[in-house]
C-alpha cells in the first residue's frame, strides 16, 4: 500500500477536508493579513499603490503559513519517529531473541513513554486490531499509508509482507537490523545534505535582507523629516520601510529556523530523570549564583545609563550593544559549565559501546552475579566511564537492588544514550539469557548512532562558523551604511546652508518633481540616524536569537550552553560594532564627513 502525500497525511490529522481547511484556516489568515495591511493604510503608514502592495504581501504571508503550518507538523513528526527508529528496531531485535511474539514486543513498545510519536504509531496499530478486529499486517499496512515518516512505512509494509509470508517474526526482526540501519544512515546524509543547502540558501537570503535594510536606511535619511517629538504615528511612519525590511530580514531568518528544525531532529545528550548527581547539585547552585550576579550587575547598570543616556544615545552604534551584554553576562557561567559536561558525556558515549559489549562477553562466559562480572571488568580502561564504573560495582556488591544500581550508572553518565541502552540491554539480556548477543546488538546500534552523531557535529561546527560571519557581515555593512548617509547628510546640509536665498521648490519643480525632502529640513538627519541605530541594535538581537536557536538545533545539547552561547555573540557583536565605529570615526574622511 502506497504512502498517501504529505498533504493528505496532514489533513487527515487535522480530521478535515481540503475545502474546509483552506476555508477555516487559509481563508481566516488571509483575512487577518488583509486587515493588518487595511489598518497601515489607515494609520497612513502605507498609501496608495504601495499601501495596496504591502496588504496583498502580508495576506500572501499569512495564507502561505497557514498552509505551511500543517506540513511542517508532518515533517516534525516524521522526525520524532525516525529519531527513535534505531533503537526501536534494536529493542525489537533482542526481544526476538527470547519468547516473544509480535503482539507482546509492540506491547512491550506501546508502554514505554519515551518513545513518543512512535509509540503513538503503534497504538494506532493497536486500536486497529483489538478495536476494529483488523488482521494485524492489514493494521500495518494502513497505519503505515498515514505515517509522516516514510522509513517507517516501508517497515511496516515489509513486516506485514513477513508475517503474511509465515517468516517468524524473530528472523524478520534480526534481519531488519542492518536494513534499517542503512536506510536510516542514507536519510541522514540526506538530511545533513539538506542543511548544507538550507545553509546556502540562509546566507543568500540574508544578504538580499541586508541590502534592503541599506537601501531602507539611506531612504530614511535623505527622504524622510520630522523629529522624535512628532505623534508615535507620525515617527512610525518615517521608519515605515526600514521596519518592513527589518521585519523582512527577520522573517528570512525565522523562516530558515523552523527549516532547519523541520529537516533535522533534535539529538538529546543528557538523560532525563529525578536524580540528584553531583553535577545537577552544581548546575542549580551555578543557576541561582548567575540570577543573583544578573541582579548585582543590572543595577549599576542601569544607573549608568540614566546618568550617562545622552552620551550613549550620541554614540549608539558603539555603545548600545553593550548595555544589553553586560547586564547578561553572568549567563555564561551555566552555559560553560553545561558545554563542559556535554564534552564529557559525549566522551563517555563514544567508550560506551566497549563497555557493554564487554560486559555483554563477560556475563555470558562468567555466569556469575552482576557485581562479579562489573568487577571483572576493573582491569580495562574505558575512559571516561572508569568512575561511573567503579560505582556501579560498588554498589552491586552491597547489594542495592540490580535495577536502582543501573539507574543510578545512567544518572551519574548523565547520558541520553547510555540511560536508553542500558534499558534495552539489561531488559533484553533478562528476558533472553544471551546477555553476549544482547550486548552485540546494543553495541552495533550505538556505535552506528555515535558515528551519525559526528557527521552531524560537522553540519553543526559549519553552520556556527556561517552564523559568526555573516553576524559580523551585517554590522559591519549596516554600520558602514551609518557612515555614508551621515556623510551625505553632511553634505546635504552643506547644500543647504548655501542656497538660502534659493527657493527650493522651484529646485524641485525643475527637477520634475523630484528632490531631497531632506534639503527642506536637514536639522533631522542626525535624529533619523539615531532612529535607524535603536532599529538596527534590536534587529541584531534579535538575529543573535534566532542564530542561537539554529545552533542549539544542529548542535544538540542544552538550552544552558545555547543561552551561553548567545551571550558570547552578543559581546561579539558590541566589540565588532564598537571597533567598526571606531575605525570608520578615524577614516571618515573616506566618506566625506568632516572634510
Amino acid at each position: 500500500m502506497e504512502r498517501l502525500p504529505d498533504w493528505q497525511i496532514a489533513l487527515r490529522r487535522l480530521d478535515m477536508e481540503p475545502s474546509r481547511y483552506l476555508f477555516l484556516y487559509v481563508g481566516s489568515a488571509s483575512l487577518m493579513g488583509f486587515i493588518t495591511g487595511l489598518l497601515l493604510m489607515i494609520l497612513g503608514l502605507f498609501t496608495g499603490i504601495f499601501g495596496i502592495i504591502v496588504t496583498i504581501a502580508f495576506m500572501g504571508i499569512s495564507a502561505g503559513a497557514a498552509i505551511v503550518f500543517p506540513l511542517l507538523e508532518v515533517r516534525k513528526s516524521a522526525n520524532k519517529i525516525e529519531k527513535e527508529m534505531h533503537m526501536f528496531v534494536t529493542r525489537m531485535g533482542i526481544l526476538s531473541l527470547g519468547e516473544v511474539g509480535a503482539r507482546s514486543m509492540f506491547d512491550i513498545l506501546r508502554q514505554m513513554g519515551d518513545y513518543g510519536e512512535l509509540a503513538q504509531e503503534v497504538k494506532r496499530i493497536e486500536t486497529l486490531v483489538d478495536k476494529w478486529h483488523t488482521a494485524l499486517p492489514e493494521a500495518s499496512r494502513i497505519v503505515g499509508q498515514q505515517s509522516p515518516s516514510p522509513l517507517f512505512a516501508d517497515f511496516l509494509d515489509r513486516m506485514a509482507f513477513s508475517i503474511e509470508a509465515g517468516q517468524p517474526i524473530d528472523i524478520f526482526m534480526k534481519a531488519e537490523q542492518e536494513t534499517i540501519a542503512e536506510e536510516y544512515n542514507t536519510l541522514y546524509d540526506m538530511r545533513l545534505e539538506s542543511v548544507d543547502s538550507l545553509r546556502d540558501i540562509f546566507v543568500s537570503l540574508s544578504t538580499a535582507g541586508l541590502f534592503a535594510l541599506v537601501v531602507a536606511g539611506i531612504h530614511l535619511v535623505l527622504f524622510q523629516t520630522g523629529t522624535l517629538e512628532d505623534e508615535s504615528i507620525l515617527v512610525l511612519s518615517r521608519i515605515r520601510f526600514l521596519i518592513m525590511s527589518a521585519f523582512l530580514f527577520i522573517l528570512i531568518q525565522a523562516g530558515c529556523m523552523f527549516g532547519f528544525r523541520a529537516i533535522i531532529p533534535d539529538d538529546p545528550v543528557f538523560s532525563r530523570d529525578d536524580f540528584e548527581t553531583p553535577y545537577r547539585l552544581l548546575f542549580g547552585r551555578t543557576w541561582v549564583y548567575s540570577g543573583i550576579a544578573m541582579i548585582a550587575v543590572a543595577i549599576p547598570s542601569i544607573i549608568g545609563l540614566f546618568l550617562f543616556w545622552p552620551e550613549i544615545t550620541a554614540e549608539w552604534d558603539k555603545y548600545a550593544l553593550f548595555v544589553a551584554a553586560i547586564p547578561l553576562t553572568p549567563l555564561l557561567f551555566p552555559g560553560i559549565i553545561e558545554q563542559r559536561e556535554e564534552g564529557l558525556v559525549k566522551k563517555r558515549d563514544y567508550m560506551y559501546p566497549g563497555f557493554i559489549r564487554a560486559l555483554g562477553g563477560t556475563a555470558q562466559a562468567r555466569s556469575a552475579e552482576p557485581s562479579a562480572t562489573i568487577k571483572a571488568l576493573r582491569g580495562i580502561d574505558f575512559g571516561r566511564l572508569d568512575d561511573c564504573i567503579s560505582r556501579l560495582e560498588s554498589r552491586l556488591s552491597t547489594r542495592i537492588d540490580s535495577e536502582r544500581a543501573w539507574d543510578y550508572f545512567s544518572a551519574e553518565t548523565n547520558s541520553a544514550v547510555i540511560s536508553r541502552f542500558n534499558r534495552i540491554y539489561i531488559e533484553g539480556a533478562q528476558s533472553s539469557g544471551e546477555p553476549a548477543a544482547t550486548a552485540d546488538m546494543v553495541s552495533k546500534s550505538t556505535t552506528n548512532m555515535l558515528s551519525l552523531r559526528r557527521r552531524r557535529g560537522l553540519s553543526a561546527s559549519t553552520m556556527w562558523g556561517t552564523s559568526l560571519g555573516l553576524l559580523i557581515a551585517t554590522i559591519t555593512s549596516l554600520n558602514i551604511t551609518i557612515y555614508i548617509v551621515r556623510g551625505l547628510g553632511e553634505s546635504i546640509s552643506g547644500v543647504a546652508s548655501g542656497l538660502t536665498d534659493v527657493d527650493l521648490s522651484s529646485v524641485t519643480d525643475g527637477a520634475a518633481g523630484f528632490g531631497l525632502p531632506a534639503l527642506d529640513d536637514n536639522t533631522v538627519i542626525e535624529q533619523n540616524i539615531y532612529l535607524f541605530k535603536v532599529v538596527i541594535s534590536i534587529l541584531i538581537i534579535l538575529q543573535i536569537l534566532i542564530m542561537s536557536a539554529i545552533g542549539n538545533r544542529l548542535r544538540g545539547g542544552g538550552w544552558s550552553t545555547t543561552i551561553g552561547q548567545g551571550v558570547q555573540m552578543l559581546w561579539l557583536s558590541a566589540i565588532v560594532s564598537f571597533f567598526t565605529s571606531l575605525i570608520l570615526d578615524w577614516s571618515s574622511g573616506l566618506f566625506g564627513i568632516g572634510s
